[in-house]
């Protein structure tokens, strides 16, 4: 990949933030420093991204009070000469780094940067801002229940207990929480703008950041030329009043696009009673598995009752990329097998990336004026009520805790504009579902909707077909979007016996566990040494018969070969089966690795099973190299007992059967030898 952009040409922005700095009308003040966070491998800094702060008032009713930084990351475009107008960026949560999500995906050549500018603006509060609101007291409190079988009351107290203890230190240092929320957050959009001198950005948000642009449409829409909004959180809306209405509808949508899908519905009939089925029994006597935190590498034995496996599965809807798998592990739960739902867990539990009091701060001053007793219940299968409706009741007890000033009732008002918006919705979002963006464009007079029929939670990045969406709107955000894209996509593609070939040794292959390294390079090794036959047995061949006796006849001249004894079919047999073996062992190590890297490349969430079900021809090599090595054996025991060939072609033999024995030996250790079907 090549990005040869230098820093006194990759952007006009940079040239023109000089002049601009100090002048905002908001008092902001942009500030170009080095990147106070890591830099993913391929990117270089001054090159591919450029890093600084923005220096803010922390209430900009006070403008001339205390001051907060926050960090901002500039991703140049793939152009030399990109479009005037970049794309900011937002992340949801509330409390989500901006950074630390999308400043991984532009580590490749993304489409997305290919004219423009992304500018990452780290929301106050969060990760890479100061003060930031994060909650390592909330985080300690995961830990330490991990291991315990807690009742719903038991959890609660403990969770009001670490957000007290959060909201406490903050309070003494002297963080004013009321200062952080939607609104105060999109007039450090329209400061950032200002700094850097755009005339017009395009805003994409996702999840709260759908909401935050939504606010920054209703205050500032002078300064947009678009918005793409990705998971749609409108501001009339109460989400937390609907989300267990909104979780029930999305597993519904599961068991029924399992049900509708032939070898869903074959390889795990029943879906929908099975995963009830498994919240009650779960409930009655939790489960446990391994989790590893990346971070201290200690191993936790994570206990799991019957809440804890719905909500699981509820997170699990929200990754697009995920959900094809949810069958399968709803399943693989019923037989006590955790891997994938342990790996997916180790993601979400152990990110300590997540404001939490950031989240507060936001939903507190704009979604706790409501009574518990207004959830949207109708229709709503009763376990997931069970289940989940105490939630609008606890977080109305942590917003007592964390006590910050409620916003106007204005804040709730729809966003009215006729700035271009386009709308993206995945049908199997457990938390903004289509529904909510249908809602948001009734008031918005240039809105285009898009739904994926596959999706999650958030549509960017997870396909060609999303991303060049949103490119051909950017490219001309008055024009609906080219979307015929979407109905070559289809439902879900769920893991089944047709895609996935199960072969648990790939995850640990890929994650360099110890014994499965030392497994594949012995697996190497003897496949090398068997492949020395393929260039060892032609080329001695060659020299026999090269050095085969020949006497000159007398009377013609004519070189004549000497009659010989006929080599013996023992030996001539074990020569072709040793070169046969010695060419098809290597050949399924090298196809299967193939196909790994593949997998890799493509961020196949299949690996966490095996291999994809393209990859099955490459299975019918190991019984194939059983049979013929078996051949070979019986034929080198017979050229043994008739000491046929030499004793050195002999020796060479059994050292390259042993090896056939060893690379079959790790094949059935990894279940693959017998791995067809």
């Amino acid at each position: 990949m090549a990005f040869l952009f230098l820093l006194s040409t990759f952007t006009p922005t940079f040239a023109s933030i000089t002049p601009n700095i100090g002048l905002s009308i908001l008092a902001a003040e942009f500030r170009p420093s080095e990147c106070e966070f890591e830099i993913p491998p391929n990117m270089v800094e001054g090159r591919d991204v450029n890093c600084g702060y923005l220096s803010v008032p922390e209430n900009y009713d006070d403008p001339e009070g205390e001051e907060i930084r926050l960090a901002v990351a500039i991703i140049n475009s793939l152009e030399s000469t990109p479009e005037a107008d970049p794309l900011f960026m937002e992340q949801g949560g509330p409390g989500g780094s901006t950074i630390d999500s999308f400043l991984k995906q532009f580590s490749v050549n993304n489409r997305l940067r290919a004219n423009r500018d992304i500018v990452l603006l780290e929301q106050r509060g969060t990760l890479y801002s100061s003060p930031s609101l994060v909650c390592p007291e909330i985080d300690q409190m995961t830990l330490d229940t991990l291991e315990k079988d807690l009742t719903q009351d038991e959890a609660a107290s403990l969770s009001l207990q670490a957000t007290e203890a959060c909201h406490d230190r903050l309070a003494s240092q002297g963080v004013d929480l009321s200062d952080f929320t939607s609104l105060e957050n999109a007039q450090d959009l329209e400061s950032l703008r200002q700094a850097l001198g755009y005339e017009k950005i395009n805003l994409y948000g996702v999840s709260y950041g759908t909401l935050l642009a939504l606010h920054y449409l209703k205050m500032y829409p002078q300064s947009l030329r678009s918005v793409i909004l990705d998971g749609v959180l409108p501001p009339q809306i109460n989400f937390l009043l609907q989300t267990t209405s909104t979780i029930d509808e999305s597993l519904k949508n599961l068991f029924a696009a399992c049900q509708a899908d032939a070898d869903c519905q074959r390889d795990y009939p029943e879906l929908e009673m099975t995963f009830f089925s498994l919240v009650d029994k779960f409930n009655e006597n939790p489960a446990t598995f391994p989790m590893t935190d990346p971070d201290s590498g200690i191993t936790y034995l994570a206990v799991i009752d019957g809440d804890s496996f719905m909500n699981a599965i509820a997170q699990m809807l929200y990754g697009t990329s995920i959900i094809p798998a949810l069958p399968r592990v709803i399943y693989d739960a019923s037989a006590s097998e955790f891997g994938f739902l342990s790996r997916i867990l180790t993601l979400i539990i152990f990110d300590r990336t997540l404001a939490y009091g950031m989240y507060y701060s936001v939903l507190c001053a704009e979604d706790a004026d409501f009574l518990a007793g207004e959830q949207v219940l109708d229709g709503v299968n009763p376990s997931v009520i069970e289940v989940m409706q105490r939630g609008p009741q606890d977080f109305l007890q942590t917003c007592k805790i964390w006590n910050v000033e409620s916003l106007d009732n204005s804040v709730d008002l729809p966003a009215s504009s006729n700035v271009p918006v386009m709308l993206l919705s995945g049908a199997f979002d457990p938390v903004t579902p289509p529904k909510y963006a249908k809602a948001a464009a009734e008031t918005l007079e240039n809105a285009f909707l898009v739904t994926f029929p596959n999706g999650g939670h958030g549509q960017a990045f997870e396909g060609e077909c999303q991303d060049q969406i949103i490119l051909d709107f950017l490219d001309n955000p008055n024009v609906a979007p080219d979307t015929s894209c979407v109905e070559g996509l289809g439902g879900p593609d769920f893991y089944t016996s047709r895609n996935v070939i199960n072969a648990p040794f790939v995850i640990d292959l890929i994650n360099v566990e110890q014994s499965t390294t030392m497994e594949f390079l012995i697996l190497a090794v003897s496949a090398l040494f068997l492949l020395s036959a393929v260039i060892i047995i032609p080329v001695s061949g060659v020299i026999r018969w090269l050095s085969k006796p020949r006497e000159t006849d007398l009377l013609t001249d004519t070189p004549e070969v000497l009659p010989r004894k006929t080599t013996p079919l023992p030996a001539r047999l074990i020569s072709w089966l040793a070169f046969i073996v010695g060419s098809l062992a290597p050949l399924f190590l090298v196809g299967v690795a193939a196909t790994i890297v593949v997998m890799v490349m493509n961020n196949d969430n299949r690996l966490l099973f095996g291999l994809v079900g393209d990859a099955r021809p490459w299975l019918i090599l190991p019984p194939l190299i059983l049979v013929l090595s078996l051949a070979w054996l019986v034929g080198l025991i017979q050229a043994w007992r008739i000491k046929a060939g030499s004793i050195a072609s002999r020796i060479f033999h059994s050292f390259l059967v042993a090896n056939a024995v060893i690379f079959l030996a790790v094949l059935l250790k990894w279940g693959v030898l017998f791995n067809i079907t």
